[in-house]
Protein backbone atom coordinates (compact mmCIF):
# COMPACT_ATOMS: atom_id res chain seq x y z
CA UNK A 1 0.00 0.00 0.00
CA UNK A 2 2.72 2.94 0.94
CA UNK A 3 4.11 1.87 -2.74
CA UNK A 4 0.80 2.80 -4.12
CA UNK A 5 0.45 5.63 -1.97
CA UNK A 6 4.05 6.90 -3.64
CA UNK A 7 3.60 6.32 -6.60
CA UNK A 8 0.25 8.63 -6.47
CA UNK A 9 2.09 11.15 -4.94
CA UNK A 10 4.54 11.07 -7.81
CA UNK A 11 1.62 11.24 -9.92
CA UNK A 12 0.61 14.40 -8.18
CA UNK A 13 3.40 16.26 -8.55
CA UNK A 14 3.87 15.24 -12.23
CA UNK A 15 0.39 16.60 -12.91
CA UNK A 16 1.20 19.93 -11.35
CA UNK A 17 4.73 20.24 -12.93
CA UNK A 18 2.28 19.33 -16.35
CA UNK A 19 0.19 21.92 -15.89
CA UNK A 20 2.63 24.55 -14.69
CA UNK A 21 5.04 23.97 -17.29
CA UNK A 22 1.29 24.54 -19.85
CA UNK A 23 0.36 27.60 -18.54
CA UNK A 24 4.22 29.08 -18.94
CA UNK A 25 4.34 28.06 -22.51
CA UNK A 26 1.15 29.81 -23.19
CA UNK A 27 1.53 32.53 -21.44
CA UNK A 28 4.72 33.69 -22.10
CA UNK A 29 3.92 35.80 -24.80
CA UNK A 30 1.96 38.06 -22.54
CA UNK A 31 4.41 39.39 -20.20
CA UNK A 32 2.92 38.50 -17.58
CA UNK A 33 3.98 35.47 -15.44
CA UNK A 34 1.48 32.55 -14.35
CA UNK A 35 1.13 34.11 -10.60
CA UNK A 36 0.65 37.78 -12.31
CA UNK A 37 -2.35 35.68 -14.09
CA UNK A 38 -3.82 34.43 -11.45
CA UNK A 39 -3.82 37.33 -9.33
CA UNK A 40 -5.32 39.49 -11.58
CA UNK A 41 -8.08 36.76 -11.90
CA UNK A 42 -9.00 36.72 -8.15
CA UNK A 43 -8.75 40.02 -8.83
CA UNK A 44 -11.18 40.27 -11.10
CA UNK A 45 -13.92 38.07 -9.23
CA UNK A 46 -12.94 39.62 -5.51
CA UNK A 47 -12.94 43.47 -6.46
CA UNK A 48 -12.41 44.35 -3.11
CA UNK A 49 -10.12 42.21 -1.93
CA UNK A 50 -7.43 42.86 0.64
CA UNK A 51 -3.73 42.44 -0.31
CA UNK A 52 -3.81 39.94 3.38
CA UNK A 53 -7.39 37.93 1.84
CA UNK A 54 -5.37 37.93 -1.54
CA UNK A 55 -2.22 36.28 -0.05
CA UNK A 56 -4.43 33.65 1.90
CA UNK A 57 -6.24 32.90 -1.17
CA UNK A 58 -2.65 32.61 -3.31
CA UNK A 59 -0.91 30.77 -0.32
CA UNK A 60 1.71 32.89 -0.05
CA UNK A 61 3.11 36.00 1.95
CA UNK A 62 1.29 39.28 1.91
CA UNK A 63 4.88 40.72 1.18
CA UNK A 64 4.47 38.69 -2.04
CA UNK A 65 1.57 39.96 -2.84
CA UNK A 66 2.68 43.42 -2.57
CA UNK A 67 5.61 42.91 -5.16
CA UNK A 68 3.12 41.82 -7.74
CA UNK A 69 0.62 44.36 -7.01
CA UNK A 70 3.56 46.94 -7.67
CA UNK A 71 4.47 44.95 -10.80
CA UNK A 72 0.97 44.90 -12.47
CA UNK A 73 0.97 48.53 -11.43
CA UNK A 74 3.84 49.67 -13.14
CA UNK A 75 2.92 47.55 -16.43
CA UNK A 76 -0.66 49.40 -16.63
CA UNK A 77 -2.50 46.18 -15.26
CA UNK A 78 -3.97 47.78 -12.02
CA UNK A 79 -4.48 51.03 -10.13
CA UNK A 80 -4.12 51.68 -6.45
CA UNK A 81 -6.22 54.29 -5.04
CA UNK A 82 -6.46 55.55 -1.46
CA UNK A 83 -9.50 55.14 0.22
CA UNK A 84 -11.42 58.53 1.39
CA UNK A 85 -12.10 57.12 4.92
CA UNK A 86 -8.67 55.20 5.79
CA UNK A 87 -5.47 56.74 4.12
CA UNK A 88 -4.07 53.68 5.16
CA UNK A 89 -5.98 51.45 3.41
CA UNK A 90 -5.60 51.23 -0.73
CA UNK A 91 -7.96 49.94 -3.58
CA UNK A 92 -7.02 47.57 -6.25
CA UNK A 93 -8.20 49.16 -9.71
CA UNK A 94 -8.18 46.54 -12.67
CA UNK A 95 -7.83 48.34 -15.54
CA UNK A 96 -8.71 47.85 -19.21
CA UNK A 97 -5.79 46.06 -20.21
CA UNK A 98 -5.99 44.22 -16.87
CA UNK A 99 -9.33 43.53 -18.09
CA UNK A 100 -8.29 42.16 -21.00
CA UNK A 101 -5.51 40.41 -19.74
CA UNK A 102 -8.36 38.38 -17.66
CA UNK A 103 -10.38 37.67 -20.32
CA UNK A 104 -7.24 36.39 -22.12
CA UNK A 105 -5.93 34.23 -19.26
CA UNK A 106 -10.07 32.57 -18.96
CA UNK A 107 -9.86 32.15 -22.89
CA UNK A 108 -6.07 30.09 -22.06
CA UNK A 109 -6.58 28.26 -18.62
CA UNK A 110 -10.04 26.94 -20.33
CA UNK A 111 -7.96 25.67 -23.31
CA UNK A 112 -5.60 23.78 -20.74
CA UNK A 113 -7.76 22.38 -19.01
CA UNK A 114 -9.62 20.80 -21.96
CA UNK A 115 -5.94 19.40 -22.91
CA UNK A 116 -5.41 17.92 -19.80
CA UNK A 117 -8.75 16.34 -19.26
CA UNK A 118 -8.62 15.27 -22.82
CA UNK A 119 -11.15 11.86 -22.87
CA UNK A 120 -12.45 12.11 -19.54
CA UNK A 121 -16.34 11.43 -19.21
CA UNK A 122 -18.21 13.56 -16.77
CA UNK A 123 -18.25 10.04 -14.73
CA UNK A 124 -14.43 10.13 -14.37
CA UNK A 125 -13.96 13.60 -13.63
CA UNK A 126 -16.48 14.00 -10.93
CA UNK A 127 -14.96 10.62 -9.43
CA UNK A 128 -11.33 12.19 -9.46
CA UNK A 129 -12.76 15.55 -7.78
CA UNK A 130 -14.71 13.49 -4.76
CA UNK A 131 -10.81 11.58 -4.95
CA UNK A 132 -9.06 15.05 -4.56
CA UNK A 133 -11.61 16.54 -2.29
CA UNK A 134 -10.48 14.03 -0.21
CA UNK A 135 -7.19 13.69 -0.35
CA UNK A 136 -7.65 18.29 0.62
CA UNK A 137 -9.76 17.31 3.63
CA UNK A 138 -7.43 14.59 4.62
CA UNK A 139 -4.05 17.07 4.27
CA UNK A 140 -5.96 19.87 6.14
CA UNK A 141 -6.89 17.80 8.70
CA UNK A 142 -3.68 16.57 9.06
CA UNK A 143 -1.66 20.15 8.92
CA UNK A 144 -4.17 21.19 11.57
CA UNK A 145 -2.91 18.52 14.03
CA UNK A 146 0.56 18.97 13.68
CA UNK A 147 2.17 21.77 16.26
CA UNK A 148 3.05 24.61 15.02
CA UNK A 149 6.63 24.19 17.24
CA UNK A 150 6.92 20.07 15.83
CA UNK A 151 6.99 21.92 12.09
CA UNK A 152 9.59 24.13 13.05
CA UNK A 153 12.05 21.53 14.84
CA UNK A 154 11.12 19.47 11.72
CA UNK A 155 12.49 22.17 9.09
CA UNK A 156 15.47 23.19 10.92
CA UNK A 157 16.54 19.34 10.56
CA UNK A 158 15.62 19.37 6.94
CA UNK A 159 17.14 22.81 6.20
CA UNK A 160 20.73 22.97 7.96
CA UNK A 161 22.24 26.76 7.93
CA UNK A 162 24.94 26.81 5.22
CA UNK A 163 27.51 27.20 8.24
CA UNK A 164 26.50 23.87 9.37
CA UNK A 165 24.66 25.01 12.20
Amino acid sequence: MEDSRHRIMNLFRQCDQVMKRSVEKKVKDTGLYRSQHRLLMILGKNPDCSQTVLAERMDISPAAVAVSLKKLEKSGYIERTSDVMDSRMNHVVITPKGHEAIRVSCIYFQEIEGALFEGFSEKELEAVGDFLKKIIQNGESYCEALPERDCEMEREKLFVKEDGK
